[in-house]
Parts: structure tokens; C-alpha cells; sequence
């Protein structure tokens, strides 16, 4: 491997190399011999067939290679249709004439003259004949000695990249070690908006937003066959060559801020993602009805209970009518915004006036200075106790599950030869959350409710069963832990309900006295300590006022008293690690325990009794505690996987997915005896660096059950 030695200016300095388009097999069996001489290379494909809008590496054709290492770029076209650009796309002023032609209506004539009218027209590129290519078989027989080399293999997102060659091998994946731009930048920085390449190097070199699409053009996103040889040849070099130019200068940042080994930690998993992804999960359309009513029936009962509290109906998906709703600003919406027969007061001759709820505003948008009404805002109240922002929050995301698993669910499955039914292969990402907990996509399967019927959807095919295995309160065990509270220890050494221990403190009662509801008012209490939940949401759980659920937090306190001390100190060891002069490069940062992972938060900076800011840094404490508790979690998760995928390897066994602290692994029937004890153990029996169990004296518990379909399998 490079040391990493390279800055942003040598980068600048050095020009960018002109591109090197091979044509020649005897040239690329050369140009494979000398990467083969190296320790590393940088390779990016770009590919036919976009699936809905997104490239989906199993079923697309790779139409260029390009390979970099160490300055040098090497691209490989494969039947590209056009050759290098002979006049560029332009603007140009032609006349009417000559845009329609003289039997053409629009072609007037006035005093017997032919009009001389003309308007601006796009005049389209002229390209010449494209070049003799190599055939996809040769390119891929060249490479194959390279591509399942030991060598290091970097990529911006590098796993859909080796997961599209794999097609070409007949499904095999070139083997790491990995390298991906994406996850060293994240963990030196996990809160950027975007972790494209070009956003990425845009804002490295400081490109101002009106020069950015001359600079560094999308073509991938319309399509390089659309693009003349020479243009898509000069927009792959710029990927290899900022994408080498990443993987250097994040390594080295990475060394110096003492990251390495979390970057290192999430790489030795990425292989294991990669299989996840290639297997898929089996999905059983046939039960696609259920789905759908099931949802409809939710996101209607959502709407008539906000409608109820508003006093009529409303659109929950208009953002002004949010904002009236919840603060009472702007133009009141007006009556009649939603046409439904099974409204609360559908056709009443006497329309009730809608209700605001009168919440202070929190936060307020820069230009027009109208209440935000954003997911974290929703959030805020919610965990303040606000129905009204539980109830936006829950339609949001019932509205979103509909428009993946109802309506766009098709366009998501791909079929495969040796299986009867369709799969979804979503796609996992180390880089979608701030506190290193697993993300998916295309679909976002950390979205479902884990009583939803949408989950009866993923099956385990003809002949084999879900084995769905997850933790017993890994984050209460976690916090424990953490916080070194006796009480909580203790609770968990003996094996007693944690919820109903707290529950038991908070209502005065002993823990066999307390009821199943009751119960829940320890779960409230627990997760408030995660969470931040305030007073009025704990009130709201137990039944009673505001200053009730104020009584039950500090009884909670006082039986668990090493929480307040703990949290006390990981919020003032986060603000130490900040500097208020230097806030851009060092702000406050908690450390995500057990190797270290930064979480940082800059609005723990902000003055707590600020009028209109107060709430940010109230929301960056609760932020600080969650990620430290979640993160730690998460990094038991991915260590049971990666300790899992070896040990299924041996059987017909394999992971299909991972969500929180749940694994999912499909095994055929006559194995599931002796793979779901495995399974259980595995996850159980995660340990430190030294040897000695994860949580110490807090036994880390996972449990399993068994069925056909992810619903089934917990019977949840």
C-alpha cells in the first residue's frame, strides 16, 4: 500500500493526466502485468441499464473499465457508440425556415415575403465513428488475474463496483482487501450532506457551485453512451484520479487523528456486507394484498386521530398546513383540503374551526424566518409528549413503506435463474448514520416496524426457514456497562426485567406488583435515559400531569444513581475535546465506545437558555448519550456478523439481513437444528480485544426464533 504523503496541494499542483484509452488486448495484457507489479489499484466501472433511475449491479452491462494506480489511468471501453466529439453541443439562433421548413404552419409570410423570424434552438453534438473496442469477454479474461489478485482494491463505493463484475465470473465476487473513499471520509467526518465523489472534490478544491457542473460534469447520471468517446473517457479519468487522491489523503488523516483502526474495523466487515447483498432476500409477491391494506388502514387511522385533534381535516403532507397546525403562523388552511367520506365530520352542515396546537417555535428558516417544520423539529415535540408531531411523524413514515412496498416494490425485485421467486437485494451502508449503526437502501429496510405485516413479505424460499436471532436490550445492557450503575448491573447479573425494575422504583411498588401496563412506564423511563424524553411524554405514558412524570424520572434516578454522573461526564469530556476558536476542525465530540469512533456535535457549544438556539444544544445532549450507547451496540452487531458469516460458510446457511440488533440467516430445513444454537451462541459470546466478554459482568443475551417468513420466525 501508498504512504500517504499527498496533500490538497500536490494534488493541485500536479496536472491531471490525460486520459489513456486502450483498444488493444496485447496493450491491456501489459497494462495488467504492471498494475499486477504494485500493492494497489483504484478501479471504477460505468454501466448500461439503470434501474428505476439506479444502476442495479447485478443485471446492468459494464460498457467501461477504468483502472488507476499511483498517477496513472487506464480505460477500457466496450462497444461505446460514439467516437470523440467533432463539435460540441451549442446554442445557436436559426430561422423559422430552417427550424420547420416552408410547409410548416408556424412559417408565415407577410406582404408575400417569407418571414426572417428566428429563436434560439439547441444544435446537438456531432460525434465521429467510434473506434474498434474489445470484446467484453476479452477485457474480462485479460483482468481476471488482476481483478482476483490479494491486491488492494479502492473504490468510491467499490463494492457495487466488484458486485457488477461478478456477472462476468459467474457470480463470483473479486475477493479485497477493500478500500472505500466513501467510509474513510465518513469516519473522519460522518455528518456531510452528501459523499458523492464530485460533491466530495467540489468542495476540497473549493469549486463554486455555478462552475461545478462545467467542471466536473454527471454523465454517469444520463448515460455515457450519450456522450462522445473523448468526453466520457475525460469524466472517468477525473473519477479514478480524485478517487485515488481521496484514498491518500483520507489515510493519512485518518493516521494522524488516530481513526485507522475504526476505518479498518468497518473494512474488515464490508466483505461480509457484499455477500449479504449478492444473496438477496426472497420475497413472496402473493402476499403483496395484505401489505397494501394493511398500510392504507394505518396511514387512514393516522389521518382521522390528527384530524380529530385538529378539529377538521387537513393535508398532513402540506407544509404550510403543518406549520399552522403545530404553531399557528401564516394563512390558516383552508376547509376541505382532504376529500374523505370516513372523515370524523364529513358532511356536517356546521364545519368545525381547525385547531392550532400554539407550540412555541423552535427554530426558524434563515431567508424567510417561517417556523422549520424538519424530522428533527417533529422529533423534538414528540419526545416532549405532542401527539400531533407523533402522528406527522408516524404518517411520514407509513407514507414512505407504501410508496417502497406497495407501489414501488416491483421495480425493486430481481428474478434469478435457480430461484422461483424474486428477491430484493438492498443495499447496506457503513456511511447512512452518524453513530455507525448499518443503513440500507433500495429498500430501507431499517424503516419496518417490527409488528408490521410488511415484513411477511421476505420469505425463506422453497425448501429452507428464517432463523431470526436479535439481542435482549443490548443498549439498557450497553448503558449499564457504560455507566458502571450497580442497581442496573445487578439487574442484569441476576437475570430480573430491567422495565419492570424500573417501573417498580417510579410507582413505588415492588417488582412482582407491578402490572403489564404499568410495566411500560419503566420501558419509558429506560429509553428516556437514551433518548431524552422529556417530563410531559413520560406523563403522558403513565396517565397523569406533567409534574408526575417529573416525580418518576427522579425516583428513576435515585434507584439507578450512577446515570446522572455518567451522562454528566460524557458530556463534559465531549465539550473538552472542542475548541470554541477552532470550531470548524475541532468541535465537541463524544467517543463511541469500544475503539473510539467520533461523534461530533457542535451545538454542544451553544448556550442551553439561548431564546431561539436553546433547543439545538438540548437536542446535541441527547444526541451525545444515544450515540454513545447505539454506537456501542452497533459495533456488537457488525463484530457478531462478521463472526457469524465463517461459521455459516460451513453449512447451507447465509445471512440475508441485518437490522439493529436483529440478524437474519436463511437455512435450509434440516439444518436449522444445529445452525440456530450456533447462531445464538455466536451472537452471545462477543468479546474484546483481550479476550474477556464484551460487557464484562453484564451478560450479553441473544435469543432465536424459527419460520418461514421474517414475521413469522418472532412471531412478531
Amino acid at each position: 500500500m501508498p504512504q500517504a504523503g499527498e496533500g490538497k496541494e500536490g494534488a493541485r499542483k500536479r496536472p491531471l493526466r490525460m486520459p489513456h484509452v486502450i483498444t488493444d488486448l496485447a496493450e491491456l495484457h501489459a497494462v495488467v502485468a504492471k498494475l499486477l507489479a504494485g500493492d494497489a489499484f483504484c478501479i471504477d466501472i460505468e454501466s448500461r441499464e439503470r434501474q428505476d433511475g439506479y444502476p442495479n449491479p447485478r443485471t446492468n452491462e459494464i460498457s467501461w473499465v477504468g483502472l488507476a494506480s499511483y498517477g496513472q489511468v487506464y480505460l477500457i471501453p466496450m462497444g461505446h457508440p460514439k467516437g470523440i466529439t467533432l463539435k460540441p453541443q451549442h446554442r445557436a439562433k436559426r430561422t423559422l425556415v430552417e427550424i420547420y421548413g416552408l410547409d410548416d404552419p408556424r412559417v408565415y409570410t407577410k406582404g408575400g415575403k417569407i418571414s426572417q423570424a428566428s429563436k434560439e434552438v439547441t444544435i446537438p453534438a456531432v460525434y465521429g465513428p467510434p473506434p474498434r473496442q474489445l470484446w467484453q469477454h476479452e477485457v474480462f479474461d485479460a483482468l481476471q488475474p488482476l481483478l482476483f489478485s490479494e491486491l488492494h482494491k479502492v473504490g468510491h463505493n467499490v463494492k457495487f463496483d466488484v458486485q457488477s463484475i461478478a456477472k462476468y465470473y459467474g457470480g463470483k465476487v473479486p475477493p479485497g482487501p477493500y478500500h472505500d473513499t466513501i467510509i474513510s471520509t465518513h469516519v473522519l467526518d460522518e455528518s456531510l450532506d452528501a459523499y458523492d465523489l464530485k460533491s466530495l472534490t467540489c468542495d476540497w478544491l473549493k469549486i463554486p457551485l455555478y462552475r461545478r457542473a462545467k467542471f466536473y460534469p454527471n454523465l454517469g447520471k444520463s448515460g455515457v453512451d450519450n456522450f462522445g468517446l473523448d468526453e466520457v473517457a475525460k469524466y472517468l479519468t477525473k473519477d479514478l484520479h480524485y478517487c485515488w487522491v481521496r484514498w491518500v489523503m483520507t489515510l493519512t488523516k485518518l493516521q494522524r487523528k488516530k481513526l485507522k483502526h475504526v476505518y479498518d474495523f468497518e473494512m474488515d466487515l464490508y466483505p461480509v456486507l457484499i455477500d449479504i447483498e449478492q444473496g438477496g432476500f426472497t420475497v413472496d409477491e402473493s402476499r403483496l394484498g395484505n401489505v397494501r391494506t394493511e398500510l392504507m388502514n394505518g396511514i387512514k387511522n393516522i389521518e382521522h386521530e390528527a384530524w380529530h385533534l385538529a378539529g377538521d381535516t387537513f393535508s398532513l403532507s402540506h407544509t404550510d398546513t403543518k406549520r399552522w397546525i403545530l404553531f399557528g403562523e401564516g394563512d390558516k388552511p383552508a376547509f376541505g383540503t382532504v376529500i374523505d367520506k370516513t372523515a370524523p365530520n364529513f358532511g356536517e352542515s356546521t364545519r368545525r374551526k381547525l385547531k392550532t396546537q400554539g407550540l412555541p417555535v423552535m427554530s426558524r428558516t434563515t431567508e424567510t424566518r417561517v417556523p422549520q417544520v424538519t424530522q428533527a423539529v417533529l422529533e423534538a415535540y414528540a419526545d416532549k409528549g405532542n401527539r400531533m408531531a407523533e402522528l406527522l411523524l408516524e404518517w411520514s413514515l407509513m407514507e414512505k413503506l407504501r410508496g417502497t412496498f406497495v407501489e414501488g416494490l416491483s421495480a425493486l425485485l430481481t428474478v434469478h435463474e435457480d430461484d422461483p421467486m424474486p428477491r430484493i437485494h438492498t443495499g447496506f451502508k457503513q456511511h447512512g448514520t452518524v453513530t455507525g449503526r448499518l443503513s440500507s437502501a433500495r429498500p430501507n429496510l431499517q424503516q419496518l416496524p417490527r409488528g408490521s405485516t410488511i415484513r411477511d413479505l421476505f420469505v425463506a424460499g422453497p425448501g429452507k426457514v428464517l432463523i431470526v436471532a436479535d439481542y435482549d436490550q443490548i443498549e439498557l445492557r450497553c448503558t449499564a456497562q457504560q455507566s458502571g450503575d450497580r442497581v442496573m448491573t445487578q439487574v442484569f447479573m441476576d437475570g430480573r426485567d430491567i422495565h419492570r425494575q424500573a417501573a417498580a422504583a417510579a410507582l413505588r411498588l415492588k417488582p412482582e406488583d407491578v402490572s403489564d401496563d404499568q410495566r411500560q412506564v419503566g420501558k419509558t423511563l429506560n429509553f428516556a435515559t437514551l433518548y431524552g424524553a422529556a417530563e410531559s411524554k413520560i406523563a403522558t405514558v403513565a396517565g397523569g400531569s406533567k409534574q408526575r412524570g417529573r416525580e418518576f424520572l427522579d425516583r428513576y434516578y435515585a434507584q439507578f444513581a450512577g446515570l446522572k454522573p455518567w451522562k454528566s461526564r460524557v458530556l463534559r469530556e465531549a465539550r473538552e475535546r472542542g475548541d470554541r476558536g477552532n470550531l470548524a476542525s475541532n468541535p465537541p465530540a463524544v467517543l463511541i465506545p469500544p475503539i473510539g469512533r467520533l461523534r461530533r456535535l457542535p451545538d454542544l457549544f451553544i448556550n442551553p437558555n439561548d431564546r431561539d438556539d436553546g433547543w439545538r444544544c438540548w437536542r446535541a445532549e441527547r444526541q451525545a448519550i444515544n450515540a454513545v450507547i447505539q454506537g456501542y451496540a452497533s459495533y456488537i452487531t457488525k463484530m457478531a456478523m462478521m463472526e457469524l458469516a465463517p461459521i455459516l460458510r460451513e453449512y447451507p446457511a447465509r445471512m440475508v439481513v441485518q437490522v439493529h440488533d436483529e440478524i437474519v440467516v436463511s437455512v435450509d430445513e434440516k439444518w436449522v437444528t444445529e445452525v440456530q444454537p450456533l447462531v445464538v451462541s455466536t451472537m452471545g459470546g462477543i468479546r474484546s480485544t483481550d479476550g474477556r466478554p464484551i460487557l464484562g459482568d453484564i451478560p450479553l443475551i441473544a435469543s432465536a426464533g424459527v419460520g418461514y417468513s421474517w414475521a413469522k420466525a418472532k412471531g412478531k
